[in-house]
Protein backbone atom coordinates (compact mmCIF):
# COMPACT_ATOMS: atom_id res chain seq x y z
CA UNK A 1 0.00 0.00 0.00
CA UNK A 2 1.52 3.18 -0.70
CA UNK A 3 0.00 5.80 1.09
CA UNK A 4 -0.32 9.29 2.15
CA UNK A 5 -2.92 11.87 4.22
CA UNK A 6 -2.98 14.70 2.64
CA UNK A 7 -4.98 17.73 1.97
CA UNK A 8 -7.84 17.52 -0.46
CA UNK A 9 -6.31 18.52 -4.14
CA UNK A 10 -9.56 19.17 -6.69
CA UNK A 11 -7.95 16.55 -8.66
CA UNK A 12 -9.68 14.00 -6.12
CA UNK A 13 -12.85 14.89 -6.91
CA UNK A 14 -13.89 11.52 -9.12
CA UNK A 15 -11.87 9.48 -6.93
CA UNK A 16 -13.38 11.04 -3.43
CA UNK A 17 -16.45 10.98 -4.21
CA UNK A 18 -16.51 7.43 -5.46
CA UNK A 19 -15.17 6.90 -2.04
CA UNK A 20 -18.08 8.67 -0.46
CA UNK A 21 -20.58 7.56 -2.43
CA UNK A 22 -19.18 3.56 -1.26
CA UNK A 23 -19.53 4.20 2.27
CA UNK A 24 -23.02 6.07 2.15
CA UNK A 25 -23.84 2.75 0.11
CA UNK A 26 -22.99 0.74 3.42
CA UNK A 27 -25.79 2.23 5.03
CA UNK A 28 -24.64 2.22 8.35
CA UNK A 29 -22.03 4.94 9.38
CA UNK A 30 -23.16 8.24 7.35
CA UNK A 31 -26.89 9.84 7.67
CA UNK A 32 -26.98 10.01 4.03
CA UNK A 33 -27.12 6.50 2.37
CA UNK A 34 -27.83 7.43 -1.21
CA UNK A 35 -24.47 8.98 -1.79
CA UNK A 36 -24.08 12.37 -3.91
CA UNK A 37 -24.13 13.36 -7.74
CA UNK A 38 -20.55 14.80 -9.12
CA UNK A 39 -21.70 17.89 -9.50
CA UNK A 40 -23.34 18.57 -5.85
CA UNK A 41 -19.29 16.93 -4.46
CA UNK A 42 -17.85 19.39 -7.09
CA UNK A 43 -19.59 22.71 -5.39
CA UNK A 44 -18.72 21.08 -2.02
CA UNK A 45 -14.93 20.53 -2.93
CA UNK A 46 -15.06 23.32 -4.40
CA UNK A 47 -16.28 25.80 -1.17
CA UNK A 48 -13.26 24.19 0.86
CA UNK A 49 -11.15 24.41 -1.31
CA UNK A 50 -11.98 28.47 -1.51
CA UNK A 51 -12.33 28.61 1.59
CA UNK A 52 -9.12 26.69 2.94
CA UNK A 53 -11.15 24.45 5.05
CA UNK A 54 -9.59 21.75 7.15
CA UNK A 55 -10.18 18.60 4.88
CA UNK A 56 -7.24 15.76 4.35
CA UNK A 57 -7.70 12.70 2.46
CA UNK A 58 -5.56 9.37 2.91
CA UNK A 59 -4.87 8.28 -0.92
CA UNK A 60 -3.56 4.97 -2.07
CA UNK A 61 -1.66 5.43 -5.34
CA UNK A 62 -4.53 7.89 -6.84
CA UNK A 63 -7.23 6.32 -5.30
CA UNK A 64 -9.05 8.44 -2.50
CA UNK A 65 -9.79 5.42 0.33
CA UNK A 66 -10.56 8.12 2.79
CA UNK A 67 -11.21 11.82 4.07
CA UNK A 68 -11.91 13.64 7.19
CA UNK A 69 -13.02 17.34 7.71
CA UNK A 70 -13.74 19.79 10.01
CA UNK A 71 -16.48 22.98 8.38
CA UNK A 72 -16.97 25.86 10.51
CA UNK A 73 -20.29 27.34 10.67
CA UNK A 74 -21.33 30.62 8.67
CA UNK A 75 -23.89 31.31 11.08
CA UNK A 76 -22.94 34.33 13.41
CA UNK A 77 -22.07 33.14 16.99
CA UNK A 78 -21.01 29.71 15.92
CA UNK A 79 -18.09 30.19 13.32
CA UNK A 80 -15.61 29.23 16.14
CA UNK A 81 -17.26 26.12 16.11
CA UNK A 82 -16.34 23.11 13.22
CA UNK A 83 -18.22 19.81 12.54
CA UNK A 84 -16.16 17.14 11.52
CA UNK A 85 -17.07 14.62 9.13
CA UNK A 86 -15.05 11.37 8.35
CA UNK A 87 -15.06 8.33 6.41
CA UNK A 88 -13.01 5.57 5.04
CA UNK A 89 -13.37 2.16 2.50
CA UNK A 90 -14.65 -0.56 4.12
CA UNK A 91 -11.20 -2.74 2.65
CA UNK A 92 -9.16 -0.11 5.32
CA UNK A 93 -10.43 -0.16 8.11
CA UNK A 94 -8.47 -1.27 11.10
CA UNK A 95 -5.24 -0.22 10.02
CA UNK A 96 -4.94 2.87 11.98
CA UNK A 97 -5.55 5.50 8.68
CA UNK A 98 -8.57 6.88 10.54
CA UNK A 99 -6.34 7.48 13.50
CA UNK A 100 -3.73 9.37 11.15
CA UNK A 101 -6.70 11.29 8.84
CA UNK A 102 -8.13 12.66 12.18
CA UNK A 103 -4.59 13.67 13.78
CA UNK A 104 -3.95 15.81 10.81
CA UNK A 105 -7.39 17.26 10.20
CA UNK A 106 -7.47 18.27 14.11
CA UNK A 107 -3.74 19.80 13.45
CA UNK A 108 -5.19 21.90 10.48
CA UNK A 109 -8.72 22.98 12.73
CA UNK A 110 -6.34 24.26 14.80
CA UNK A 111 -4.02 26.62 12.22
CA UNK A 112 -7.89 27.50 11.04
CA UNK A 113 -8.58 28.88 14.33
CA UNK A 114 -11.65 27.48 15.13
CA UNK A 115 -11.94 26.62 19.28
CA UNK A 116 -14.67 23.92 19.30
CA UNK A 117 -15.16 20.73 17.04
CA UNK A 118 -18.55 18.96 17.09
CA UNK A 119 -19.80 15.74 15.78
CA UNK A 120 -22.43 12.95 15.30
CA UNK A 121 -21.83 8.99 15.51
CA UNK A 122 -24.56 6.52 15.43
CA UNK A 123 -24.38 5.16 19.36
CA UNK A 124 -23.47 1.56 17.76
CA UNK A 125 -21.11 2.87 15.67
CA UNK A 126 -18.15 1.73 18.44
CA UNK A 127 -14.82 1.82 16.82
CA UNK A 128 -15.23 5.44 15.22
CA UNK A 129 -16.57 5.99 19.19
CA UNK A 130 -13.14 4.35 20.94
CA UNK A 131 -11.61 6.63 17.80
CA UNK A 132 -12.80 10.09 19.15
CA UNK A 133 -12.42 9.31 22.53
CA UNK A 134 -8.50 8.40 21.75
CA UNK A 135 -8.65 12.03 20.39
CA UNK A 136 -10.11 13.59 23.47
CA UNK A 137 -13.95 13.59 22.35
CA UNK A 138 -16.59 13.27 25.12
CA UNK A 139 -19.99 12.55 25.05
CA UNK A 140 -22.22 16.06 25.02
CA UNK A 141 -25.60 14.43 24.57
CA UNK A 142 -27.50 11.73 23.10
CA UNK A 143 -30.73 11.97 20.39
CA UNK A 144 -32.50 8.76 21.02
CA UNK A 145 -34.01 6.49 18.58
CA UNK A 146 -32.61 9.56 16.05
CA UNK A 147 -32.38 7.34 12.59
CA UNK A 148 -34.98 4.68 11.72
CA UNK A 149 -33.34 2.68 8.92
CA UNK A 150 -34.64 -0.99 7.82
CA UNK A 151 -36.87 -1.10 10.50
CA UNK A 152 -34.14 -0.34 12.63
CA UNK A 153 -33.48 2.33 15.25
CA UNK A 154 -30.58 3.98 15.91
CA UNK A 155 -29.31 6.54 18.77
CA UNK A 156 -26.94 9.70 17.76
CA UNK A 157 -24.33 11.07 20.45
CA UNK A 158 -23.58 14.15 19.67
CA UNK A 159 -19.20 14.68 21.00
CA UNK A 160 -17.40 17.60 21.10
CA UNK A 161 -13.79 18.35 21.74
CA UNK A 162 -12.67 21.93 23.14
CA UNK A 163 -9.38 22.60 20.99
CA UNK A 164 -8.71 26.57 23.08
CA UNK A 165 -9.40 26.65 26.69
CA UNK A 166 -12.17 29.36 27.06
CA UNK A 167 -11.72 32.70 28.17
CA UNK A 168 -13.83 33.76 30.95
Amino acid sequence: MDLIIREVQERDLASFNEALNEVCAERKFLGVVKGFPIETHRNFLKRILEKHLPQVVAVDGSKVIGWCDILSSETEGFTHVGRLGMGLRKPYRGRGIGNQLIEECLRLAKNYKLEKVELEVFSDNLPAIRLYQKHGFVEEGRKIRARKLDGQYQDVMLMGLLLLKPDK
